[in-house]
Protein backbone atom coordinates (compact mmCIF):
# COMPACT_ATOMS: atom_id res chain seq x y z
CA UNK A 1 0.00 0.00 0.00
CA UNK A 2 1.45 3.69 -0.96
CA UNK A 3 2.14 5.71 1.58
CA UNK A 4 0.44 9.05 0.77
CA UNK A 5 1.55 12.69 2.16
CA UNK A 6 0.88 16.46 2.36
CA UNK A 7 3.69 18.77 1.83
CA UNK A 8 3.13 22.39 3.05
CA UNK A 9 5.37 25.20 3.54
CA UNK A 10 5.22 28.10 6.27
CA UNK A 11 2.73 30.59 4.77
CA UNK A 12 -0.62 28.29 5.31
CA UNK A 13 -2.56 29.72 8.25
CA UNK A 14 -3.07 26.01 10.37
CA UNK A 15 -3.06 24.86 13.72
CA UNK A 16 -0.34 23.43 15.41
CA UNK A 17 -1.83 19.68 15.61
CA UNK A 18 -1.88 20.04 11.39
CA UNK A 19 1.49 20.86 11.32
CA UNK A 20 2.17 17.72 13.68
CA UNK A 21 0.09 15.69 11.80
CA UNK A 22 2.17 12.37 10.75
CA UNK A 23 1.19 13.09 7.13
CA UNK A 24 1.83 16.48 7.32
CA UNK A 25 5.73 17.68 6.45
CA UNK A 26 6.44 21.01 6.27
CA UNK A 27 8.75 23.11 3.98
CA UNK A 28 10.13 25.96 6.37
CA UNK A 29 10.30 29.56 4.71
CA UNK A 30 13.49 31.82 5.87
CA UNK A 31 12.54 35.87 6.90
CA UNK A 32 15.90 37.98 6.96
CA UNK A 33 15.68 41.68 8.68
CA UNK A 34 18.77 43.21 8.94
CA UNK A 35 21.78 40.96 9.26
CA UNK A 36 19.49 38.20 11.28
CA UNK A 37 17.63 35.21 9.49
CA UNK A 38 15.01 33.66 11.38
CA UNK A 39 13.47 29.96 10.03
CA UNK A 40 9.57 29.87 9.99
CA UNK A 41 9.03 26.43 11.49
CA UNK A 42 5.58 26.92 12.93
CA UNK A 43 6.97 26.81 16.69
CA UNK A 44 4.06 28.30 18.91
CA UNK A 45 6.81 30.04 21.06
CA UNK A 46 8.89 31.24 18.69
CA UNK A 47 5.68 32.61 16.20
CA UNK A 48 4.84 34.38 20.18
CA UNK A 49 8.09 35.65 20.85
CA UNK A 50 8.32 37.30 16.74
CA UNK A 51 5.18 38.46 16.13
CA UNK A 52 5.41 40.35 19.92
CA UNK A 53 9.20 41.99 18.95
CA UNK A 54 9.87 42.04 15.82
CA UNK A 55 6.90 43.79 13.98
CA UNK A 56 7.85 47.59 14.02
CA UNK A 57 8.82 50.03 11.09
CA UNK A 58 12.20 48.90 10.84
CA UNK A 59 11.08 44.99 9.88
CA UNK A 60 8.44 46.61 7.45
CA UNK A 61 11.36 48.69 5.35
CA UNK A 62 14.08 46.20 5.60
CA UNK A 63 12.71 42.42 6.10
CA UNK A 64 12.38 40.16 3.32
CA UNK A 65 11.26 36.93 2.62
CA UNK A 66 13.85 33.92 1.48
CA UNK A 67 11.60 31.34 -0.12
CA UNK A 68 13.75 27.93 -0.55
CA UNK A 69 14.67 27.07 -4.06
CA UNK A 70 14.62 24.17 -6.15
CA UNK A 71 18.16 22.64 -4.87
CA UNK A 72 16.78 23.60 -0.80
CA UNK A 73 13.56 21.84 -1.36
CA UNK A 74 14.88 18.98 -3.12
CA UNK A 75 17.47 18.39 -0.22
CA UNK A 76 13.99 18.75 2.01
CA UNK A 77 11.64 16.32 -0.15
CA UNK A 78 15.53 13.45 -0.26
CA UNK A 79 16.09 13.96 3.58
CA UNK A 80 12.96 14.39 4.98
CA UNK A 81 10.13 13.14 2.57
CA UNK A 82 11.81 10.36 0.35
CA UNK A 83 12.14 7.27 3.27
CA UNK A 84 8.82 8.33 5.13
CA UNK A 85 6.30 8.21 2.21
CA UNK A 86 5.93 6.83 -1.70
CA UNK A 87 3.44 9.87 -3.28
CA UNK A 88 3.11 13.15 -1.78
CA UNK A 89 1.05 16.03 -2.77
CA UNK A 90 2.83 19.28 -2.35
CA UNK A 91 -0.13 22.41 -1.89
CA UNK A 92 2.02 25.86 -1.82
CA UNK A 93 1.26 29.22 -1.25
CA UNK A 94 0.06 31.58 -3.93
CA UNK A 95 2.50 31.22 -6.89
CA UNK A 96 1.66 34.95 -8.35
CA UNK A 97 2.89 35.98 -4.76
CA UNK A 98 5.74 33.75 -3.81
CA UNK A 99 7.96 31.34 -6.17
CA UNK A 100 8.02 28.22 -3.68
CA UNK A 101 5.29 26.72 -6.02
CA UNK A 102 7.73 27.12 -9.06
CA UNK A 103 10.50 25.72 -7.14
CA UNK A 104 8.62 22.91 -6.09
CA UNK A 105 7.60 21.95 -9.31
CA UNK A 106 11.15 22.02 -10.55
CA UNK A 107 12.10 20.13 -7.46
CA UNK A 108 9.48 16.91 -8.06
CA UNK A 109 11.03 15.74 -11.54
CA UNK A 110 14.21 15.46 -10.15
CA UNK A 111 13.53 13.92 -7.10
CA UNK A 112 11.98 10.59 -9.19
CA UNK A 113 15.45 9.69 -10.16
CA UNK A 114 17.54 11.47 -6.82
CA UNK A 115 15.34 9.77 -4.47
CA UNK A 116 15.98 6.39 -5.81
CA UNK A 117 19.56 5.25 -4.23
CA UNK A 118 18.28 7.05 -1.15
CA UNK A 119 14.83 4.84 -0.79
CA UNK A 120 17.15 1.86 -1.97
CA UNK A 121 19.33 2.19 0.87
CA UNK A 122 16.35 1.91 3.61
CA UNK A 123 15.33 -0.64 1.37
CA UNK A 124 12.21 0.54 -0.14
CA UNK A 125 11.38 0.30 -3.96
CA UNK A 126 10.69 2.42 -6.57
CA UNK A 127 11.08 6.78 -6.46
CA UNK A 128 9.52 8.81 -4.46
CA UNK A 129 6.51 10.68 -6.41
CA UNK A 130 5.77 14.54 -5.71
CA UNK A 131 3.15 15.99 -6.94
CA UNK A 132 2.57 20.10 -6.47
CA UNK A 133 -0.59 22.57 -6.24
CA UNK A 134 -0.70 25.94 -6.41
CA UNK A 135 -3.44 27.21 -3.53
CA UNK A 136 -3.75 30.17 -5.70
CA UNK A 137 -4.07 32.02 -1.47
CA UNK A 138 -2.39 33.00 1.36
CA UNK A 139 -2.60 33.38 4.65
CA UNK A 140 -6.27 31.58 6.15
CA UNK A 141 -7.51 31.27 2.64
CA UNK A 142 -4.14 29.33 1.78
CA UNK A 143 -4.50 27.19 5.41
CA UNK A 144 -8.58 26.44 5.17
CA UNK A 145 -7.38 24.38 1.97
CA UNK A 146 -4.66 22.59 4.19
CA UNK A 147 -7.68 21.59 6.43
CA UNK A 148 -10.10 20.06 4.19
CA UNK A 149 -7.06 18.69 2.37
CA UNK A 150 -6.41 16.94 5.52
CA UNK A 151 -10.08 16.34 6.43
CA UNK A 152 -10.77 14.72 3.04
CA UNK A 153 -7.23 12.88 2.60
CA UNK A 154 -8.14 11.20 5.94
CA UNK A 155 -11.14 10.17 5.34
CA UNK A 156 -10.27 8.81 1.58
CA UNK A 157 -6.75 8.58 1.63
CA UNK A 158 -6.62 7.60 -1.76
CA UNK A 159 -4.72 9.64 -4.88
CA UNK A 160 -7.54 10.24 -7.19
CA UNK A 161 -9.49 12.12 -4.86
CA UNK A 162 -6.72 13.78 -3.17
CA UNK A 163 -6.03 15.10 -6.77
CA UNK A 164 -9.38 16.15 -7.70
CA UNK A 165 -10.02 17.39 -4.42
CA UNK A 166 -7.07 19.86 -4.12
CA UNK A 167 -7.37 20.69 -7.93
CA UNK A 168 -10.96 22.39 -6.87
CA UNK A 169 -10.48 23.85 -3.35
CA UNK A 170 -8.79 26.68 -5.15
CA UNK A 171 -10.81 27.64 -6.88
CA UNK A 172 -13.50 28.56 -4.11
CA UNK A 173 -11.29 29.58 -1.17
CA UNK A 174 -11.49 33.07 0.18
CA UNK A 175 -8.61 35.09 2.18
CA UNK A 176 -9.57 38.06 3.68
CA UNK A 177 -7.12 40.19 6.24
CA UNK A 178 -8.24 43.50 8.19
CA UNK A 179 -4.76 44.57 8.87
CA UNK A 180 -4.43 47.29 12.06
CA UNK A 181 -1.81 49.01 11.15
CA UNK A 182 -1.87 50.87 7.76
CA UNK A 183 1.55 52.97 7.87
CA UNK A 184 3.85 49.13 8.51
CA UNK A 185 1.34 47.70 5.39
CA UNK A 186 2.41 49.96 2.86
CA UNK A 187 5.92 50.19 3.76
CA UNK A 188 5.68 46.41 2.99
CA UNK A 189 3.94 47.35 0.16
CA UNK A 190 6.38 49.39 -1.29
CA UNK A 191 9.84 47.32 -0.11
CA UNK A 192 8.06 44.47 -2.00
CA UNK A 193 6.80 45.62 -4.63
CA UNK A 194 3.48 45.40 -4.31
CA UNK A 195 0.77 47.42 -4.92
CA UNK A 196 -2.50 45.98 -4.32
CA UNK A 197 -2.70 48.67 -0.80
CA UNK A 198 -1.50 51.66 -3.12
CA UNK A 199 -5.13 53.09 -3.47
CA UNK A 200 -5.34 53.84 0.13
CA UNK A 201 -1.97 55.17 0.26
CA UNK A 202 -3.07 58.45 0.43
CA UNK A 203 -2.66 61.02 3.41
CA UNK A 204 -6.43 61.62 3.44
CA UNK A 205 -6.77 57.76 3.88
CA UNK A 206 -4.76 57.44 6.93
CA UNK A 207 -5.92 60.86 8.38
CA UNK A 208 -9.95 59.70 7.94
CA UNK A 209 -8.68 56.12 9.39
CA UNK A 210 -9.32 54.17 6.22
CA UNK A 211 -8.06 50.74 6.17
CA UNK A 212 -8.16 48.26 3.54
CA UNK A 213 -10.00 45.00 3.53
CA UNK A 214 -7.79 42.83 1.47
CA UNK A 215 -8.62 39.61 -0.18
CA UNK A 216 -6.74 36.27 -2.35
CA UNK A 217 -8.83 34.68 -4.42
CA UNK A 218 -7.66 32.00 -7.61
CA UNK A 219 -4.48 34.09 -7.67
CA UNK A 220 -5.39 37.60 -7.09
CA UNK A 221 -4.72 39.96 -3.76
CA UNK A 222 -6.71 43.49 -3.60
CA UNK A 223 -8.53 45.92 -1.54
CA UNK A 224 -11.97 45.07 -1.82
CA UNK A 225 -13.77 47.32 0.95
CA UNK A 226 -12.26 49.91 2.53
CA UNK A 227 -13.44 50.85 6.36
CA UNK A 228 -12.90 53.22 9.01
CA UNK A 229 -10.51 52.25 11.80
CA UNK A 230 -9.14 48.72 13.07
CA UNK A 231 -12.27 47.59 14.70
CA UNK A 232 -14.59 48.00 12.04
CA UNK A 233 -11.90 45.89 9.72
CA UNK A 234 -12.17 43.13 12.11
CA UNK A 235 -15.69 43.13 12.16
CA UNK A 236 -16.07 43.18 8.68
CA UNK A 237 -13.77 39.82 7.78
CA UNK A 238 -15.83 38.46 10.84
CA UNK A 239 -19.13 39.07 9.82
CA UNK A 240 -18.38 38.51 5.96
CA UNK A 241 -17.58 34.84 7.74
CA UNK A 242 -20.83 34.55 8.97
CA UNK A 243 -22.89 35.62 5.95
CA UNK A 244 -20.86 33.09 4.21
CA UNK A 245 -21.34 30.78 7.21
CA UNK A 246 -25.51 31.04 6.45
CA UNK A 247 -25.50 30.72 2.88
CA UNK A 248 -23.16 27.34 3.27
CA UNK A 249 -19.76 26.90 3.17
CA UNK A 250 -18.41 24.41 0.24
CA UNK A 251 -15.77 22.81 3.41
CA UNK A 252 -16.55 22.50 7.45
CA UNK A 253 -13.86 24.98 8.30
CA UNK A 254 -13.33 28.78 8.85
CA UNK A 255 -9.58 29.70 9.63
CA UNK A 256 -8.41 32.34 11.22
CA UNK A 257 -5.23 33.88 12.37
CA UNK A 258 -3.88 37.19 14.63
CA UNK A 259 -0.79 38.94 14.58
CA UNK A 260 -0.53 39.30 18.21
CA UNK A 261 -2.41 37.93 21.28
CA UNK A 262 -5.69 35.59 20.08
CA UNK A 263 -7.13 36.60 23.58
CA UNK A 264 -8.06 40.02 21.49
CA UNK A 265 -10.01 38.20 18.93
CA UNK A 266 -12.00 35.49 21.25
CA UNK A 267 -13.49 39.06 23.40
CA UNK A 268 -14.90 39.87 19.77
CA UNK A 269 -18.70 39.84 19.87
CA UNK A 270 -18.53 39.00 15.97
CA UNK A 271 -15.66 35.79 16.69
CA UNK A 272 -18.19 34.65 19.58
CA UNK A 273 -21.21 34.70 17.35
CA UNK A 274 -18.81 33.05 14.50
CA UNK A 275 -17.96 30.18 16.56
CA UNK A 276 -21.94 29.22 18.22
CA UNK A 277 -23.39 29.70 14.69
CA UNK A 278 -20.39 27.39 12.67
CA UNK A 279 -20.87 24.86 16.06
CA UNK A 280 -24.71 24.81 15.24
CA UNK A 281 -23.57 24.07 11.41
CA UNK A 282 -20.85 21.17 12.65
CA UNK A 283 -18.34 23.85 11.21
CA UNK A 284 -14.69 23.70 12.86
CA UNK A 285 -13.33 27.08 13.40
CA UNK A 286 -9.65 27.36 14.52
CA UNK A 287 -7.91 30.40 15.52
CA UNK A 288 -3.88 30.74 16.06
CA UNK A 289 -1.09 33.01 16.03
CA UNK A 290 -0.10 34.34 12.83
CA UNK A 291 2.51 32.75 11.35
CA UNK A 292 5.94 34.63 11.49
CA UNK A 293 6.20 34.53 7.47
CA UNK A 294 2.81 36.34 6.46
CA UNK A 295 2.99 38.57 9.81
CA UNK A 296 5.60 40.31 8.22
CA UNK A 297 4.17 41.30 5.56
CA UNK A 298 0.89 42.54 7.68
CA UNK A 299 1.91 43.83 10.76
CA UNK A 300 1.19 43.77 13.91
CA UNK A 301 -2.94 42.74 15.25
CA UNK A 302 -3.97 42.32 11.37
CA UNK A 303 -6.60 39.25 11.43
CA UNK A 304 -6.94 36.37 8.59
CA UNK A 305 -9.70 34.90 8.23
CA UNK A 306 -10.25 31.95 5.39
CA UNK A 307 -13.24 29.99 4.37
CA UNK A 308 -14.06 27.88 0.72
CA UNK A 309 -17.59 29.61 -0.08
CA UNK A 310 -19.84 29.97 -2.93
CA UNK A 311 -19.03 33.30 -4.68
CA UNK A 312 -19.53 36.34 -3.33
CA UNK A 313 -19.63 40.20 -2.75
CA UNK A 314 -16.92 41.25 -0.27
CA UNK A 315 -19.36 44.52 0.92
CA UNK A 316 -21.62 44.04 3.62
Amino acid sequence: MLRLGIVIDSAAEVPPHVVENPHVRLLPVGIRIGDKTYIDERKPAATRDFNSRLLDMRTAEVSKSMPPGEVEIRKFLLEQVSTEFDHVFGLFVMSTRSPIFKSAFEAASRVITDSMPVRMRAGIKGPLLVECYDSMNLFSGYGVQVMEALREFEAEPMAASIRSNMQAFSKSAYGYLAPSNLDYLLARARARGDNSVGMLGQAAAKMLGIMPILRGWQGKTEAVAKVRGTAAARQHVLNLARRELGRGLLAPFVCLSYSGDTADVEALPEYRSLAQEASAKNVTVTLQEMAPTNSVNAGANALSVGFIGQPHDAGL
